[in-house]
């Protein structure tokens, strides 16, 4: 894992991991609106129907250690800057959950994500060409989502991530490099169970097949400071 670790520069933080999934699933725009913040649109793959984002890492390196975490986003429309490379996609992350109090209270106090404020357990289930995420709280479920491999390939991508809270608005400008593989083969598919994680959630109307999967494997995260882009609020 070392040879991923290049020179930072002056305010970047890393992460590294073994692997990073994610489902792109089809919901209600209703349920979008009543999750992200009344200034901000989300990506709509149909009229009525936005995209529920479920991402899932297993980070092997940080400032606070190994640990696993599960975060729920909303697609919207990114945010374009002169200078900078465009990003591949924009999120809204409304709830994140983490394997450890360390990494919930590092990436509150430096990113202001909005957390799940007990440990969940995250297990990874790696085959030859499809990965399985299960999360639990207290003994309960909260999903088990599976996603299946294409073609490899090394990218570097950029994106985005918005947040909102009463200090501010801010956004985070990433780049992931690793072994990537994307599809939209709908081969892969999502459970997700009552849970006080979920509830923001109406279940029977997300799409359990994902309309595009994706995969990255030894790899890094790269974040820029965060920018302040516009006032708090409720």
């Amino acid at each position: 894992m070392s040879a991923l670790k290049s020179p930072l520069k002056q305010g970047q933080v890393q992460y590294l991991y073994r692997h990073a999934i994610g489902g792109f699933f089809e919901f209600p725009t209703e349920n979008a609106r009543q999750l992200i913040p009344s200034f901000m649109s989300p990506v709509e793959p149909h009229h009525g129907q936005s995209v529920l984002s479920v991402m899932a890492f297993d980070f092997s390196g940080s400032s606070v250690g190994e640990y696993g975490e599960l975060v729920l986003s909303v697609p919207v429309a990114p945010r374009f800057v002169k200078g900078k490379p465009v990003p591949r996609a924009a999120f809204f992350p409304f709830l994140v959950g983490t394997t450890t109090k360390a990494s919930r209270d590092h990436a509150i106090e430096l990113w202001h994500l909005p957390h799940f404020m007990d440990d969940i357990d995250i297990k990874f289930d790696v085959g030859e060409h499809e990965i399985t995420v299960s999360a639990a709280h207290g003994g309960s479920k909260i999903l088990d989502m599976r996603i299946t491999d294409y073609e490899w390939e090394p990218v570097e991508h950029y994106y985005q991530a918005f947040e909102h809270d009463a200090s501010g608005t801010y956004m985070a400008t990433m780049a992931m490099n690793a072994q990537f593989s994307e599809n939209e083969e709908e081969r892969g598919n999502i459970e997700i169970y009552p849970h006080a994680f979920t509830k923001g959630l109406d279940p029977d109307g997300v799409n359990n097949t994902p309309f595009r999967e994706l995969w990255m494997r030894d790899g890094k995260q790269t974040f820029d400071p965060l920018e302040t882009i516009g006032p708090g609020g409720a």
